[in-house]
C-alpha cells in the first residue's frame, strides 16, 4: 500500500475528528465564549491535516512527481490561525487572564499577524521564482532589455528571499505564540483550586504541550534550519501530535466533563469513536480476507465475498454492544456521571449520622462533582423560629421564619433559579442577602412537609448555567439529603437518649446510695420505708441516723419537680441537714439554716418540703418540725389519731423563716405514718384521688400489723387503686412504730 495514501487517510481522519469535536463543543453551548473559542481552535487545527490530506492525494501526477503549487493550495495556510486561537483559549481558560480582561481588544490584535500571513500566502504565488530572461532572437533588443532583465532577476531573487524570510519569521511567531499559550495555561492550572477542574486543565495542558511540541519539532525547527527531519519522521510526528491533541480534548470531555459537556453528549462522543473504529476494523478484515481468497485460494466468485460480508454484518451488532458496554464501564462511569454521583452519595451518607458531616459532604459534592464555585446552607432553628445562614461572614445570622422566601421555597419544593424568587417582588431580608452573595440556584430540603433547610448555590466554576440534568440530579440529592438529615437526627436523639439513660442510671445509683442501705434496728421501735420515683431519679428523700445522745433522726422530704434537677437538690438538702445536725444545732435552728441554703441556691419557683423528727427511746418522746410537708399521721394503739402539723413554711421560698418545734409522747403500739404527696395525689383510672383520708383509714385499719407489714399493705392498696401505675409522681412513705 502506498505510504502517502496511508498518511493522507490518517490526516483526513484525524482532521475530521478535530473538526467534529469542535462542532460538538460549539453545539453543546453556542452562547458560551469558551465553547466558541475552543470550537474555533479545534476547527483551525483540523483544517491543517484535512488540507494536507487533500494535497497528498491530488498533489501528485501519474509519475508521482509534485505538481506546481496553485492558488487554491495556498489556502492550506488558513489552519495557522490555530496559533492565535490557541493563545486566546489559553488566556480565558480555565480563568480569564487579567490582561485580557483589562485590554479587551488584545484578542483581536493577536490575530493581525496571522491574517496578514494568510493573505500573503494565499494570494501570492509560491515564489520559487526564477527569471529565465526575455525570449528574443534580436541581439539589439536583448541589449536594450538587459537592464530590465537584471532587474527582474534581482526582483525574483528578492521575492524568494522575502518568502523564505517570511516563513522563518512566522515560524518564530508561531513558536512565540505556543510558548505564551503554554505559559498562560500553566498559570491558569496553578490558579484553579477545584480538583475536578484542575484535572480538566491538567489533561488539556499536557495534551496541548505534547502536540505543539511535536509539531514544532516536525515543522517549526526545520523551517528555522535548527534541525533536519526527513518526511516519514515528520509525518509520524504530525500524526502523533494530532492524535494526542484530539485525544486529550476527547478524554477530558469523556472523563472529566470538559466545558461542562452533558453526559449524553459524552456518550455520543465515545460511542461514535468506538463505532468508527469497529467499522474500520471490519473493513480491514473484509478487505484482507477477500484478498486472501482471491490470491491464495484463487477463487474469484463474488458469492464468497458476499457470504463473508453477510457473516461479518451478522456479528457486527453483538460485538458493538459488548464494546459499548465495556466503554461505558471504563470511561463513562466517572464521578461526573449523575448515576455515579447518586450511587456514591447514597452509599456515603448511609454511614454518616452527624448532621454537620452530612452538610459538609453535601457541599463537597456541589463543589467537586458539580463544579459549583460556592455552596452554603440556611438551616431551620426550630427553637428560635428562625433560619440560620451558614455562610462565611454571616455564620449564625438568624432570618425570621416568616420571611416570604422560605414559604416560596417550600411551595416550590424543587431546585429553582434564584431569579424566580425576586422577579416582580419586593426584596426581603433573605433575598437581599442572597442577591448580595450572588446566589444562582435555590434547592429546598423538605422533610415531611417542612422546610428543614435550603441549599444555596452560586455560579459554576466554568461560568455555565445549571442544566436540566443538573436540576434533576439536585432534586434527587436533596430528597436523599432530607432523609439522611432525618435519620441523623433520630440517631442523635437515640444516642442522646442512651447517654441520658446511662447518666440517669448512674444518678439513680447515686441517689440510692444516699438512702439508708439498711434500716436501724432497735427493741424500742420498728421502721419500714418504701420509695418509687416517677422517673429513674426523683425528688423524694428519706433518711434515718442516730444522734450522739442516742436519739433516732427521721427525715422525709419532697422537692418540687422531678428528674435530675430535683434529685440534685435532694442531695444538697441531705448534705446541709446532716452538717447542721452534726454541729448539734437545735432542731429549729438546723431547719432554718437549711431553708436559707435552699433559698440561696434555687430559683424562686423551686422549693422543698420536709419533716424532721428525733425519737428518744428512753423517754419515748418524738420531737419534730414540719416545713410545709404533708402532715404525718399519728395513730394510737386504740385507734385514736392526730396529724403532726407544727412547723413553718416550705424550704426555699423565704430566706429567713422561723420553725416551731413540737413533742409528742408515744406508747407501745403507736404508729406514725410519714408520706409524700405522691401517695395522696395518686389517681385511679377513673380519675379519683387516693387521698390522705384513704391512707389514714388504712393505717387505722391495719395498726396492729408490724411496720413492714403495714407498709406492704398500703403499697398493695395503692397499686390496686392505680391499676398498677404508681409512676405519676414520686411516691415515698415511712412507717414508724413504737414497741
Amino acid at each position: 500500500m502506498n505510504w502517502q495514501i496511508v498518511v493522507a487517510v490518517l490526516y483526513l481522519a484525524l482532521g475530521a475528528v478535530l473538526i467534529w469535536l469542535g462542532t460538538v463543543i460549539l453545539r453543546e453551548n453556542p452562547r458560551s465564549r469558551v465553547n466558541r473559542i475552543t470550537a474555533l481552535m479545534l476547527l483551525f487545527a483540523g483544517l491543517g491535516p484535512v488540507f494536507a490530506a487533500i494535497g497528498a492525494t491530488i498533489g501528485q501526477n501519474q509519475t508521482g512527481a509534485p505538481l506546481p503549487t496553485t492558488f487554491p493550495y495556498n489556502f492550506f495556510f488558513l489552519w495557522e490561525l490555530f496559533f492565535p486561537q490557541l493563545l486566546l483559549f489559553a488566556f480565558i481558560f480555565p480563568i480569564e487572564h487579567p490582561f485580557i480582561a483589562r485590554f479587551s481588544r488584545v484578542k483581536y490584535i493577536i490575530f493581525g499577524p496571522h491574517i496578514f500571513h494568510f493573505v500573503w500566502m494565499a494570494f501570492l504565488a509560491r515564489p520559487q521564482v526564477r527569471w529565465t530572461g526575455f525570449d528574443s532572437r534580436s541581439a539589439i533588443l536583448q541589449t536594450l532589455l538587459a537592464p530590465v532583465d537584471i532587474a527582474m532577476r534581482l526582483g525574483a531573487y528578492g521575492l524568494t528571499l522575502l518568502f523564505d524570510f517570511h516563513l522563518k519569521f512566522f515560524s518564530i511567531v508561531n513558536l512565540f505564540y505556543i510558548g505564551v499559550a503554554v505559559w498562560a495555561l500553566r498559570l491558569g492550572h496553578k490558579a484553579v483550586t477545584n480538583r475536578r477542574l484542575k484535572d480538566q486543565v491538567g489533561i488539556v495542558l499536557r495534551g496541548i504541550q505534547l502536540a505543539v511540541g511535536l509539531y514544532a519539532v516536525a515543522f517549526i525547527l526545520p523551517t528555522l534550519g535548527l534541525i533536519k527531519v526527513y518526511q516519514p519522521l515528520r509525518d509520524a510526528f504530525t500524526i502523533v501530535a494530532l492524535m494526542v491533541g484530539a485525544g486529550s480534548i476527547a478524554w477530558s470531555i469523556i472523563r472529566h466533563q470538559f466545558l461542562d459537556v452533558r453526559l449524553i453528549v459524552r456518550q455520543s462522543v465515545v460511542f461514535t469513536i468506538s463505532s468508527a473504529l469497529l467499522v474500520g476494523l471490519y473493513l480491514l478484515v473484509v478487505t484482507q480476507v477477500a484478498a486472501f481468497v482471491r490470491n491464495v485460494l484463487e477463487l474469484q466468485t463474488p458469492l464468497i465475498d458476499a457470504a463473508f460480508i453477510l457473516v461479518v454484518l451478522i456479528l457486527f451488532q453483538p460485538l458493538k454492544d459488548r464494546v459499548d458496554d465495556l466503554i461505558a464501564r471504563l470511561f463513562l462511569r466517572d464521578r461526573s456521571d449523575p448515576r455515579a454521583i447518586l450511587e456514591t452519595f447514597s452509599r456515603r451518607i448511609s454511614s454518616i449520622f452527624d448532621i454537620e458531616d452530612l452538610k459538609k459532604h453535601m457541599l463537597s459534592v456541589m463543589t467537586e462533582q458539580l463544579f459549583v464555585e460556592r455552596a452554603f446552607f440556611v438551616v431551620r432553628d426550630a427553637s428560635r423560629q428562625k433560619y440560620v445562614l451558614e455562610l462565611a461572614g454571616l455564620s449564625g445570622e438568624g432570618i425570621e421564619a416568616t420571611d416570604w422566601f422560605f414559604a416560596e421555597a417550600l411551595r416550590r419544593a424543587r431546585p429553582s433559579a434564584f431569579e424566580e424568587f425576586v422577579i416582580d417582588r419586593a426584596l426581603t431580608p433573605m433575598t437581599e442577602i442572597l442577591g448580595r452573595w450572588s446566589c444562582r440556584l435555590v434547592v429546598p430540603v423538605v422533610d415531611r412537609g417542612e422546610l428543614t433547610a435550603v441549599l444555596l448555590l452560586g455560579e459554576k466554576v466554568s461560568g455555565y448555567k445549571f442544566t436540566v440534568e443538573d436540576v434533576n440530579l439536585l432534586a434527587t440529592l436533596s430528597n436523599q439529603f432530607a432523609v439522611a438529615i432525618t435519620n441523623a437526627r433520630l440517631y442523635q436523639e437515640a444516642i442522646e437518649k442512651q447517654k441520658l439513660e446511662e447518666e440517669l442510671n448512674v444518678a439513680r445509683q447515686i441517689q440510692r446510695n444516699l438512702l439508708p442501705r439498711a434500716l436501724p434496728h432497735s427493741p424500742h421501735f420498728e421502721l419500714a420505708a418504701f420509695t418509687q420515683p416517677s422517673r429513674q431519679v426523683g425528688g423524694d428523700y428519706y433518711d434515718f441516723f442516730f444522734l450522739p445522745d442516742g436519739c433516732l433522726g427521721i427525715v422525709i422530704a419532697d422537692v418540687s419537680g422531678k428528674g435530675l434537677g430535683a434529685a440534685l437538690l435532694v442531695s444538697q438538702i441531705q448534705a446541709i441537714l446532716k452538717a447542721e445536725v452534726r454541729h448539734q444545732r437545735t432542731m429549729a435552728r438546723a431547719i432554718a439554716n437549711t431553708n436559707a441554703f435552699v433559698s440561696e441556691i434555687t430559683a424562686a419557683e423551686q422549693f422543698a418540703t420536709m419533716v424532721y423528727a428525733e425519737y428518744n427511746p428512753t423517754t419515748r418522746e418524738l420531737t419534730y418540725t414540719n416545713a410545709g410537708h404533708n402532715h404525718p399521721m399519728l395513730v394510737r394503739g386504740d385507734g385514736r389519731h392526730e396529724r403532726l402539723d407544727c412547723g413553718g413554711l416550705v424550704l426555699g421560698v423565704i430566706p429567713t423563716v422561723s420553725y416551731e418545734v413540737a413533742t409528742v409522747k408515744l406508747n407501745a403500739g403507736d404508729t406514725i405514718f410519714f408520706f409524700t404527696d405522691g401517695l395522696s395525689d395518686l389517681e385511679s383510672p377513673a380519675g379519683a384521688d387516693f387521698g390522705e383520708d384513704r391512707a389514714l383509714e388504712l393505717v387505722i385499719q391495719h395498726r396492729g400489723l408490724t411496720a413492714d407489714a403495714l407498709a406492704r399493705e398500703i403499697v398493695r392498696e395503692a397499686t390496686t387503686f392505680s391499676a398498677g401505675d404508681l409512676g405519676f409522681d414520686d411516691l415515698t412513705m415511712v412507717v414508724f412504730r413504737a414497741t
